[in-house]
């Protein structure tokens, strides 16, 4: 099986980074009593805790071009990944006008259909179940989510 390229590593590494930098202003709060922050500074953590050593590997291993030849997805792969990347930016934009709740039911709903779910009504069902499940735990952290300003 091909390695990834050291590029690809760089670039979760570099991403890592500037999440966790930007993580880190937001408060952490205790054990007792978590805040925004300590999920972010979590993930920042775990991307660059996975992206530093394969970076590191793979410049050490000096690998062949060859091999990575197919690595990058095309046709309907590609339009899928192209599509949760919209997806995601879509969500991050509207996120404040229309509120995590709907976000997030629109998100899933999406990522679920272009992950092979056929059914739309499963699809809904399953977003909504999602975006319910993912708010109150959220909620029961005490983490408040936007209610969206459209609402408010």
């Amino acid at each position: 099986m091909p390695r990834a390229l050291p590029l690809t590593f760089l670039s979760f590494a570099l991403l890592g980074g500037a999440y966790l930098a930007e993580s880190l202003s937001l408060s952490r709060g205790t054990v007792e009593q978590p805040g925004a922050g300590l999920f972010p500074v979590l993930v920042g953590i775990f991307i660059l805790s996975l992206s530093i050593p394969g970076l590191a590997a793979s410049l050490k291993a000096g690998e062949d071009r060859d091999l990575h030849q197919g690595v990058f997805p095309r046709g309907k792969d590609l339009r899928r990944v192209v599509t949760i990347a919209l997806s995601v930016l879509l969500f991050t934009v509207l996120l404040q006008p229309l509120g995590y709740g709907i976000c997030s039911a629109f998100l899933m709903g999406a990522v679920f259909r272009l992950l092979g779910m056929r059914s739309w009504g499963k699809a809904a069902a399953a977003a909504i179940l999602t975006a319910l499940v993912s708010y109150f735990f959220f909620i029961s952290l005490e983490i408040p989510l936007p209610r969206g300003s459209l609402f408010s």
